[in-house]
């Protein structure tokens, strides 16, 4: 048994819970099984007001279990040109990526960065199309609703782009 540590850029106004939640399916969609004891750890700034750094820990049985990998999405943004993040804030809510957008983030994060739906269709972690939401409905979305995991999960699923 070993303690693993998983870090996400995530919205700053995110309860502590809601932050759990987001890591707890983090986990599960990149396929890490057995995990147990997950805490949130440290928060640390991004260079934006809007995100910031959490460190999560949680304790795995086994070593052979795939461990998500750790990518900032905060410098990921960073490093994309004002096209490509438009592209991305135009993402369809369920997580379904173009071979366009597919292309550009395997180029600028590596093919492990997606996960797989159940049919076996590359798409987007829940924690990265709650950080483009973040970015795109800055003005439009009260704070406090940035982070409600039900809530944004529903909304993802049933608004259109």
């Amino acid at each position: 048994m070993g303690m693993c540590r998983l870090v996400l850029d995530l919205p700053t106004a995110c309860p502590p819970r809601e932050l759990l939640d987001i890591a707890a399916t983090e986990l599960t969609e990149r396929g890490t099984r057995g995990w147990t004891n997950l805490e949130l750890r440290t928060t640390g700034p991004t260079g934006t007001a809007l995100i910031r750094h959490v460190t999560f820990t949680y304790w795995i049985q086994s070593i052979t279990t795939v461990h998500p990998q750790q990518i900032s999405y905060h410098s990921l943004w960073a490093h994309l040109e004002d096209t490509d993040r438009t592209a991305l804030l135009k993402l369809t809510d369920h997580g379904t990526v173009s071979l366009s957008v597919t292309r550009l983030l395997t180029h600028k994060a590596g093919r492990s960065f997606f996960v797989r739906d159940a049919a076996g269709d590359h798409r987007l972690p829940t924690s990265f199309r709650i950080f483009l939401r973040t970015m795109a409905s800055v003005d439009l979305v009260r704070p406090n609703s940035l982070c409600d995991l039900s809530s944004r999960l529903s909304t993802l699923r049933s608004r259109q782009v």
